[in-house]
């Protein structure tokens, strides 16, 4: 678990979820330095251990909001990238909120197909371009989508053009529903609100 310092400077968000061009969002965090310093923890220095505190929040914002999903599907990172990193980042606090929740965990509905440059420091056009083509729906789980309760997990949300990707392929699957859930993101004021997403979701 966390210290006490760390979770007093966390920027909890007590908002519910959001929509932005028809995809439920929901954070847990908003984006700041303490945020980006446990993903960075995790996601550049290897401490794996780091998954356990960012899932258990994650289980408590949902179980907060009285949302739940049938599975849970990570952003995928490259073959490359995950050669160099050793591991997917988002997959281990997949793992970690899956053993809290009872969710299924199925990592490998949706592939990296195609290798992208890092996310920082480009507009959003450039990521826009960057995630292009990037995702393609596994054939052989798709079948465990389908109809589905779906939980789209990452670290960060920015500009909103990986969750657009994930979605745009998840789709193809005809899940019931879809939530992308981040463990911090940015918003602006092309986000609204959607009141009806704890009686559907």
């Amino acid at each position: 678990s966390l210290c006490d310092h760390c979770l007093e400077h966390l920027m909890w968000d007590s908002c519910g979820v959001r929509v932005q061009d028809g995809l439920k969002l929901l954070r847990c965090t908003q984006y700041g330095i303490y945020e980006r310093t446990m993903i960075f923890s995790l996601k550049y220095s290897g401490r794996k251990y780091m998954a356990h505190p960012i899932g258990e929040i994650m289980k408590d914002k949902l179980e907060m909001e009285e949302l739940t999903a049938d599975v849970i599907v990570p952003v995928p990172i490259h073959e490359s990238r995950r050669r160099t990193r050793g591991f997917n980042q988002t997959e281990e606090i997949g793992k970690d909120l899956a053993e809290r929740t009872g969710m299924e965990l199925l990592p490998d509905a949706v592939l990296r197909v195609r290798e992208t440059r890092a996310m920082r420091g480009l507009s959003p056009t450039e990521r826009e371009e960057n995630i292009r083509g990037a995702f393609s729906l596994n054939a052989d789980v798709s079948e465990k989508l389908h109809g589905k309760r779906v939980l789209i997990l990452d670290d960060f949300f920015t500009t909103g053009a990986t969750a657009r990707a994930m979605a745009s392929q998840i789709r193809l699957a005809e899940p019931e529903d879809m939530l992308f859930l981040a463990f911090a993101a940015r918003y602006d004021d092309s986000f609204s609100f959607d009141r009806t997403t704890a009686e559907s979701l």
